[in-house]
């Protein structure tokens, strides 16, 4: 052990020295540190002659160090002093005979092929001094039974080649006899044969290491790169053409809209030349330019391209709103002229049916004076009910009562063309429904006049 302690301080103190003096190099700078795992190992049997002799898998462990020197991104070179423990199971005629252990101080050389960041290939020799054997069945130390140096050829990957923590794997196979039987004219061909797994953590080194910068230029004369008459070290514009009064930079153009400072008469505010650098005018003040609006004199709404929302038959109810937008109206009748002595509300029926009753027939006069009156205007009627009973009742009974209202009005002479019905049912309450006053505010039949 403590040959291998020697081995693995001279590596480590070697990796330093040379990881300090590669900092000048573009490629990864020098790296090392510590590994550990676990060794799968048997002995590989050639027989000569007998066939009953069987070697099976034996597992043991591997710690050491390394170091690792780049001479390109892609390719390195990688010592390692290992501390090896290795061996086999023997078997005679299918009974066991012997449970080897070999010790090994092991030295592979590597030539590291990275495939990128995340993977790399390892091939090499391997060096290998026997430093102790155990035959565990018998318990005896038997290392004059094994020569002292073997050498193997080994290979493998490595998962993340140069970060701080490797993940490897590699399958090691023996060149060199390994028993040392000079008795035995004919003896069974013992080589060693293992598979390798572990980690291994870098403890000094760099993925690239960092250029030193080049040197500075040597100082160069005043010069005055545009050509405006002042050097560039007083220039602030020193590539553009500028003027002296405004440090040699262009005159300037403060809110960016394509006239200068000195031909703006709205410096700060984005505009445009024909308005000598100001905005587009909004002279009604509505929000939209004039070169928009349609009624530059006059505020409006976008919606009609700056002028205000019409109202045709100036009622002082818009257009929009205008049931009746040709004809002057009121705004209780949402646009359209008044029925001074008409209400509503005394259009009644008979309970839980579709007949009118007279006051209601009476009241209907009101309406079919007033369409005569304005041949243009078109009726739309409604009907409501209260939630008295099932609602599909309700519904057809809503459907009946409108429909009852616009047969009076047809058969007094207004054209069945100018009127519509619709039955909403208990749908649309207007009044609390569990109250009788409620309930006959409910049941009632609405008017809306429109022009055509």
């Amino acid at each position: 052990m403590k040959r291998l302690s020697s081995v693995l301080f001279l590596f480590l103190a070697m990796g330093f020295t040379l990881s300090a003096q590669d900092s000048s190099k573009s490629i990864p700078s020098v790296g090392g540190g510590l590994l550990g795992g676990g060794n799968y190992s048997r002995f590989k049997i050639t027989d000569r002659g007998a066939t009953n002799i069987e070697s099976d898998w034996k597992w043991g462990y591997v710690a050491g160090a390394y170091l690792n020197f780049p001479l390109s991104n892609g390719f390195s070179i990688e010592p390692q002093a290992l501390y090896s423990s290795v061996g086999s199971k023997i078997n005679l005629n299918g009974s066991r005979i012997a449970d080897q252990q070999l010790n090994y101080l092991s030295v592979p050389l590597f030539f590291k092929f990275h495939l990128g960041e995340a993977f790399a290939l390892a091939v090499g020799p391997q060096f290998d001094f026997r430093m102790g054997a155990r035959e565990r069945e018998a318990d005896i130390e038997n290392k004059e039974a094994f020569k002292s140096n073997s050498i193997s050829a080994t290979g493998g990957f490595e998962l993340f080649p140069r970060a701080r923590v490797t993940i490897y794997g590699r399958y090691s196979h023996g060149l060199t006899k390994m028993l040392n039987d000079p008795q035995n004219d004919n003896p069974p061909y013992y080589y060693n044969q293992g598979f390798q797994a572990g980690l291994k953590f870098k403890l000094f080194g760099n993925n690239k290491a960092k250029a030193i910068p080049p040197p500075p230029p040597p100082p160069m004369p005043p010069v005055d790169t545009d050509a405006d008459g002042i050097v560039d070290s007083l220039d602030k514009c020193p590539t553009v053409f500028g003027y002296q009064k405004y440090e040699g930079c262009p005159v300037p153009d403060t809110d960016g809209d394509g006239v200068n400072d000195e031909q703006d008469k709205c410096p700060t505010v984005a505009g445009n030349a024909k308005y000598n650098g100001c905005p587009v005018p909004d002279t009604d003040g509505d929000g939209i330019n004039d070169e928009e609006d349609r009624c530059p004199n006059e505020k409006g709404v976008k919606e009609y391209n700056g002028c205000p929302v019409p109202d045709s038959d100036k009622d002082g109810i818009p257009d929009p709103e205008d049931k009746c937008p040709n004809i002057a109206g009121v705004k209780e009748n949402e646009g359209c002229p008044a029925i001074p002595k008409f209400k509503a509300a005394n259009v009644q029926f008979v309970t839980g049916k579709a007949a009118l009753t007279a006051n209601a027939l009476k009241e209907l006069t009101e309406i079919v004076i007033y369409m005569n009156q304005y041949k243009d205007i078109s009726l739309q009627i409604d009907g409501h009910t209260d939630n008295v009973g099932k609602e599909e009742m309700n519904q057809v009974l809503s459907e009946k009562r409108a429909a009852a209202v616009k047969a009076a009005l047809v058969k007094r002479g207004i054209d069945a063309e100018r009127l519509n019905t619709t039955g909403y049912g208990l749908t649309q309450p207007v009044d609390d429904n569990t109250t009788a006053a409620g309930r006959t505010n409910n049941r009632r039949v609405e008017f809306h006049f429109s022009a055509k």
